[in-house]
């Protein structure tokens, strides 16, 4: 049993890599490998870390761009004004006020108009922004600003 199990250690280690065995009396095996077999752990594990390593930079980036929730407070009328740059809460820009209307604030980005309530609009950000954000999507904005064209 020891001899059985002594060979199959020996063949797989022929598998890999060139080489001269003996099983001596006593069941042990002598192994010689003819050449240099080996794994360069520091290639192997640099290959898996770099990428798991920039994908861990951009979740960095992105948790510290991001806007704090908890210190957002409602932005105030005069805070909201013309020329004011509105955020997301990833950072993005949204637009630039161009002028308030009623309790809406219309807002420029790519020569487009769009409709942002005051009420969803937030001052106090930290991190890259500073100033004013909304919580809404530009999904919603776009859609509040297709039911208000369509409401006139």
């Amino acid at each position: 049993m020891r001899t059985t199990f002594a060979l199959l250690m020996v063949g797989t280690t022929l598998l890999a890599a060139p080489a001269s065995a003996q099983v001596g009396p006593d069941g042990v095996a002598n192994v010689n490998l003819v050449g240099q077999v080996g794994v360069n752990p520091g290639n192997s594990v640099g290959n898996l870390t770099d990428p798991v390593g920039g994908t861990v930079d951009r979740v960095d980036g992105t948790v510290n761009n991001a806007v704090d929730a908890t210190k957002l407070t409602l932005a105030t009328r005069e805070q909201v004004r013309a020329g004011a740059e509105i955020y997301d809460t990833s950072g993005n820009s949204v637009g630039t006020v161009q002028s308030i209307e009623g309790d809406t604030a219309v807002v420029i980005r790519g020569g487009k108009l769009y409709n942002v309530p005051i009420a969803e609009i937030y001052h106090g950000a930290v991190g890259k922004t500073h100033g004013l954000v909304t919580k809404l999507s530009k999904a919603e904005i776009q859609a509040r600003t297709t039911a208000a064209v369509e409401a006139r």
